[in-house]
Order: C-alpha cells, then sequence, then structure tokens
C-alpha cells in the first residue's frame, strides 16, 4: 500500500509536457492578423482606385467632343456712291506680267487646296442579270473643322448617298476611312467624319481648315476662283468673274442667294468658290439652277448657309415644314392690302406643312408665339426645332373678301 501511494504521488513526473500549437503562439497570431489587415486594406485601396480613377485622370487626357462654332457672317456694308476714276494715262502690260499675275492666282489656290480632300464613294448593286457590280464615284469635300475627336469634311450629299464605304484623300495623297455624319436634302449639303486617330500627326500638321469669308460683301464683277473639282476631275482649278449676286435659290421654308459665274460648267463638278484673299465665299452647287445661267458654275453663298453647316456639324438634325412662298413686305401689304408675313406660294406633297392643312395662298403670320415677317424668320425658327417637334403655326386665309385666321399644328421631321 505504501508503494503505490507513493507511486501516485510520483505520477506527475511521468506525465509528458505537450508543445503549443503554431496557431496557439502569440507572436504567430500578431503576425497573422497583421497579413491579414494588410491585405485587407490592400482589397480596399484597389476597388476605392477603380471607382475614383476615372475622376482623378486629368480631363485632358479623356478627349471630348467639342461643339463647332463657326464664324459669323459679315453684314453687308452700306452702299456707298463712288467717285468715278477717270484713267489718262496709258499703261502697257506684258505677257511676263500675265504670267506673273496667274502664278499669283495659283499659289492662292495651291495654298487653299490644303483644305480639300478628295472623297471616293463606292457602291454596290445588282444588275439585271442579279449579278452584283461595283461602282464607284468622286466628290470634292472641304475640311470645316474637328471637333476633338473626328475631323468634319464638308460636300455634296447627293455623291455618296447610299454609298457603302467612303474614303477621303488628304493634300498629302494619305487616305482614311469616312463616315457620312448628318446631311440636309434641303440644301444638298453632308458633313463626313473622319476619326482622328485615323489620320497620321505628319498628315495633322499638313492639312488646315476652310477659310471662310462672307458673301454677304460681294459685288458682280468681282473675280473668283474655283477649286476642287469644277473642272469634272480633282485637283483642277478655274479663274472667272461673279456675274450676279443677287439670284436665289427657292429652298423649303427659305430661300439661298446664288452667286453665278462665267466660268463654264464640267459634268459632275464640284468644289468651292474663293476669293482673290483665299477665303471661301460659294460652294458649287448642282441642285438649283438659275435661269439663264445653265452652263456655267453656280455657288450656293456661304453665308446663307453656314448655320446649315454647323448644325450638321454637332450632329444636329435640320428639320422642315415644306412650303415655298414669298415675303409680303410692308409695302405690299399697303399696296395689295394683305397681312405682313409670308405667302405661301407651294406646298410639297407628303411634308408636314401639308399635312396640316396649309394651302398655297395662305399668308404665315406666327409660329409658335413668334411674329413672322419674311421667310428669314421661318427658317431662323425652325433651325431651332428638333425632328418631331409640333410648332403652331398662324396662317391668315382669304375668305371671299376677308381674311380669316387659322392656327394649325404642324409635326415637323427630317426631309428624307
Amino acid at each position: 500500500m505504501a508503494e503505490e501511494r507513493e507511486n501516485r504521488n510520483l505520477s506527475f513526473i511521468q506525465e509528458t509536457v505537450k508543445q503549443k500549437r503554431l496557431y496557439q503562439n502569440r507572436i504567430i497570431q500578431r503576425l497573422a492578423w497583421s497579413a491579414v489587415s494588410g491585405a485587407l486594406f490592400a482589397v480596399a485601396a484597389l476597388v476605392v482606385w477603380i471607382v475614383a480613377a476615372p475622376y482623378l485622370v486629368p480631363q485632358s487626357e479623356q478627349p471630348e467632343v467639342q461643339p463647332v462654332t463657326l464664324p459669323e457672317p459679315e453684314e453687308q456694308p452700306e452702299e456707298v456712291e463712288e467717285t468715278p476714276v477717270y484713267i489718262t494715262e496709258q499703261v502697257s502690260i506684258e505677257l511676263e506680267d500675265y504670267k506673273k499675275m496667274y502664278q499669283q492666282l495659283m499659289q492662292i489656290g495651291g495654298q487653299v487646296e490644303k483644305s480639300l480632300v478628295n472623297v471616293l464613294a463606292v457602291t454596290t448593286d445588282t444588275d439585271w442579270f442579279d449579278e452584283t457590280y461595283t461602282s464607284q464615284s468622286s466628290v470634292s469635300g472641304v475640311i470645316i473643322e474637328d471637333n476633338g475627336m473626328e475631323l468634319l469634311v464638308l460636300t455634296t450629299y447627293e455623291k455618296v448617298e447610299g454609298s457603302e464605304s467612303l474614303q477621303v484623300t488628304f493634300y498629302d495623297h494619305t487616305t482614311a476611312t469616312a463616315v457620312l455624319k448628318k446631311y440636309d436634302r434641303n440644301t444638298g449639303l453632308a458633313i463626313l467624319s473622319v476619326n482622328l486617330s485615323d489620320i497620321s500627326e505628319s498628315t495633322q500638321e499638313v492639312i488646315a481648315y476652310a477659310d471662310i469669308g462672307s458673301s454677304k460683301t460681294l459685288r458682280s464683277g468681282e473675280p473668283v476662283i474655283a477649286v476642287g473639282s469644277p473642272g469634272g476631275y480633282y485637283g483642277s482649278i478655274l479663274y472667272g468673274n461673279l456675274t450676279s449676286v443677287s439670284q436665289t435659290a427657292g429652298l423649303y421654308d427659305g430661300t439661298c442667294h446664288v452667286l453665278t459665274t462665267d466660268m463654264a460648267k464640267a459634268h459632275s463638278g464640284s468644289g468651292i468658290l474663293i476669293s482673290w484673299s483665299g477665303k471661301i465665299i460659294g460652294l458649287i452647287q448642282e441642285q438649283y439652277e438659275v435661269s439663264g445661267q445653265r452652263e456655267t458654275i453656280q455657288a450656293y453663298g456661304i453665308s446663307d448657309v453656314m448655320e446649315v453647316i454647323e448644325h450638321l456639324s454637332n450632329n444636329q438634325d435640320i428639320v422642315y415644314m415644306g412650303i415655298t412662298g414669298t415675303d409680303v413686305t410692308t409695302a405690299v401689304s399697303e399696296t395689295e392690302g394683305i397681312p405682313i408675313g409670308v405667302y405661301v406660294s407651294d406646298v410639297a406633297i407628303d411634308s408636314p406643312a401639308i399635312e396640316a392643312g396649309i394651302q398655297p395662298g395662305d399668308i404665315i403670320t406666327s409660329i409658335s408665339g413668334q411674329a413672322v415677317t419674311n421667310l428669314k424668320d421661318v427658317t431662323a425658327i425652325l433651325m431651332k426645332c428638333s425632328n418631331g417637334q409640333s410648332i403652331q403655326v398662324i396662317c391668315q386665309r382669304l375668305n371671299k373678301t376677308v381674311y380669316q385666321e387659322l392656327e394649325m399644328p404642324v409635326n415637323l421631321k427630317i426631309l428624307e
């Protein structure tokens, strides 16, 4: 018994001492906690960076579309009676003088050509035997501006309509793919866009933007230069004079001055008219022909289409109502006894105007609360409207011997 008690008293000596497990070590626990905290902090920082990065990157590194603003057309100066100049001294002109003059004109045209491009339009169609064929046509265009992301080129809509691919060739003979951005069938103008990233830096340094002048200060007889494709092929240059600056083309809901020249018109001719100072004063067009001038180059006065170009460049729709008419001035109103406004001479088929009930003979005096005294007022109001917008048109309609006021809602749309 005594031996048994002694063995019990000494049994603790025979027990095995166990080591603490690794995860129970305080130092290891602290190191693990620090690692976990560090990982959580890294994950949180990464999430914050992903969310905040777009706001922390400088704006200059993220290109944005910038609105295009063209210069305001110059106002036409008041007519000043000029004192006649009489030349009494005889001056002889040698052939060398003519040569120098034309060399200077060529230099002016060559400088402007930096802002021109040749547009190649490719279309695919099928013939009578259902066989596919490809056709190509070319037209000149002028570089208007860039919006920070795209280079904007003004050209003729008819030449690029329905094209499957468009390619522009710049002054240095490099090429780039273009797309149709916006168009206005009323004037026949269109804007093409080329991604700036598709144009090499060397080309961007060579090309130039259009130097736009004014057509409001022009007079008949002034010398002009036609560049682009006035001779029917790209790179042709013609020299001549303005024969008229007062002719107008009757557009829907407005008018546009047409500049006529003494330069022969070529088939499929296109391009621009520039003054001897190198500024653009007209856009060569074939959509509207002035009577008696069918065989010569005609152009839109640049000042009359500036707002259209600016709208198209900024990707804005141009809507129409569909009336043609003439201004009823104060003098006409007093003489004929009719209200001041716009006399509707014709209404286009399937137009918003005819759908609203406007008829030839009506006189438009107000649109959406704004007084209308001439076609310029109509054009200005419509330029501020959007596709699908409804406007309230006030017309005066002759009922036997008395004019009756009618209010007609017109739902505007794009001319297709």
